[in-house]
């Protein structure tokens, strides 16, 4: 597109050609309600959409409106603004900088906005566009996207479309919905993809970039600076969805990345797990928002499998209680747990964690229901330590041990944190329960516990503190209950291990026994090990105990 500016005497000429990756996302049809340019850093994908009112010469049409977003009006002052000033200017709009809108002589407007919050798109409500574009769109929520995308975007004019075409990279609060809607159906990308339900279609147009070439012209070191980076942050940079730079747990894998033993993966297929195996049960609660329910298991090497995780949105709890009570049933659930929150006071006879504690009662579950501690960023933390699949740095026996230290720790806080303090400087052995937690892929019910995956490998930091310092904590966000039922189910995996050690240890050798009764080998051997252990040959012997703990 060639455009001018400047005075009578001195007429420069602009010319903007699209690239061939550039070309083809600005060609997709009308037809195609939403497209999205989206991969590595680099390829202009900012500059097509900014451009597309002019290569389309929309602005020459009376009718047309346009709606541009960034999440915040820092980025679109910063990232749009600027550069729509270089090009929509010379080509003979004016801008209103209260309204934020471009206005062109035929009537035409471009009109410049943002969501900070998610309900900030509902300012819109009272105006129509007939293209909305997304710049940066995993910066949004879904239900941002969805709503504005499908109830403000249509035309009055036959001769103009009513189309949303969107840009990101990935990463972001939204990437795990973009990622389903548009990459995973078909990875490659530059395919159609025709709603099951709407009917309405939909492409994804991936971007790298080697798409750009004057990125690599003026600046020839920007590949190799790329490829300098950690793998997964490289695998981002390169536009892979299933990877990115920002995450919460970078350490989280479905499998491992190049170059990575083969334990560093925290999805695996589902197993058989022994009747004896201690069974935690978490709840996150919600009624607008997701219940969660997890049901992990303990191995004897103080792994933990979350095994079954089930969620449902806007249902009552006498509803979803009895449910989970009875997926729970004839299981080792020796401690369960539900949100802090379910102790308020919301105006009924009974708290949540009371009436959940009834139901489980009445469906013969002898356990009490704790309350989830309320330290997020502790919790963080423990999930971290559970997704760790790389060894400790190893430590010399007695390397900054102080034995004053230790007498006062005796005196002040106990014999258990004594004997935790002396525990840490003692030699270390190689840790061989690496990761300490998996997901099994699907439940004993058969059905898929992915969303938990897709949870955390969501999970982003939260915004900046009051005192501008990086936050700790993840960033709430729509579906982060399942992360919230992750956090609290663990907590109370690693406080069990810690109170049962002792318990642990005979759990090893029941298991030892056990894998020793093999069709065709003595089982003499084996009922006698199990009399070594006071354990009956019982299978309800076997099972361990239920504890009670504190509401």
């Amino acid at each position: 597109m060639s455009l001018q500016e400047g005075n009578a005497e001195s007429v420069i000429e602009k010319v903007w050609k699209p690239y061939p990756k550039q070309a083809h996302f600005l060609s997709i049809p009308d037809s195609i309600f939403e497209g999205f340019f989206a991969g590595s850093k680099g390829p202009g994908k900012t500059d097509t959409l900014m451009m597309l009112p002019l290569i389309r010469q929309f602005t020459e049409h009376p009718k047309f409106k346009q709606l541009v977003l960034r999440r915040n009006f820092t980025d679109l002052e910063q990232e749009i603004i600027i550069r729509q000033k270089e090009w929509y200017a010379p080509s003979g709009a004016t801008y209103n900088e209260t309204k934020r809108r471009w206005t062109w002589t035929s009537g035409a407007i471009v009109q410049n906005g943002h969501a900070d919050k998610e309900e900030d798109v509902r300012k819109y409500d009272s105006a129509e566009y007939n293209v909305i574009t997304w710049d940066e769109a995993t910066h949004f929520t879904k239900f941002q996207y969805e709503y504005l995308s499908f109830t403000r975007c249509r035309s009055s004019s036959p001769d103009l479309p009513a189309i949303v075409r969107a840009g990101s990279n990935p990463g972001n609060i939204g990437h795990t919905y973009f990622r389903k809607r548009f990459v995973d159906p078909y990875r490659g990308g530059n395919k159609v993809l025709v709603d099951s339900r709407t009917g309405l279609k939909r492409i994804y147009i991936p971007a790298g970039p080697f798409d750009n070439p004057s990125l690599l012209k003026n600046d020839p070191t920007y590949l190799r600076k790329l490829e300098s980076l950690p793998e997964a942050e490289k695998r981002a940079a390169f536009g892979d969805w299933y990877t990115f730079s920002g995450q919460v747990f970078e350490e989280w894998r479905l499998e491992p990345l190049l170059n990575e033993p083969d334990m560093a993966r925290h999805v695996i297929s589902s197993f058989a797990i022994p009747f004896w195996w201690p069974r935690i049960l978490a709840i996150d609660w919600g009624f607008a928002a997701y219940t969660v329910a997890g049901w992990g298991a303990i191995s004897p090497d103080g792994r933990v499998y979350i095994y079954r995780v089930y969620a449902v949105k806007g249902k009552l709890i006498k509803n979803w209680a009895p449910e989970v009570v009875n997926l729970s049933k004839d299981e080792n659930i020796v401690d369960a747990v539900i949100c802090h929150s379910a102790n308020q006071n919301r105006g009924e006879p009974h708290t949540i964690q009371e009436q959940v504690q009834t139901a489980l009662e009445e469906g013969g579950m002898d356990v009490a229901l704790r309350l989830g501690e309320k330290d997020r960023v502790g919790g963080k933390m423990l999930v971290h330590e559970y997704l760790r699949w790389t060894q400790k740095p190893a430590l010399k026996p007695n390397e900054g041990y102080n034995h004053e230290l230790a007498v006062k720790i005796l005196q002040f806080h106990g014999q258990k944190k004594y004997e935790e303090y002396v525990k840490f400087f003692a030699e270390q052995k190689e840790e061989t329960n690496l990761p300490k937690f998996q997901l099994l892929d699907v439940s004993p019910e058969g059905e898929s516990n992915l969303e938990l995956a897709e949870c955390i490998s969501s999970c982003i930091y939260d915004d900046k503190d009051s005192e501008g310092k990086p936050a700790e904590d993840v960033k709430e966000f729509d579906g982060d209950d399942f992360y919230d039922m992750l956090r609290m189910l663990l907590r109370r995996a690693d406080d069990y291990l810690n109170e049962v050690i002792d318990e642990f240890e005979t759990r090893k050798k029941i298991e030892k026994a056990c894998q020793s009764l093999i069709p065709g080998m003595d089982q003499t051997k084996f009922y006698r090990t199990m009399e070594s252990l006071d354990i009956s040959n019982s299978p309800n012997r076997v099972r361990m105990h239920k504890r009670r703990g504190r509401r």
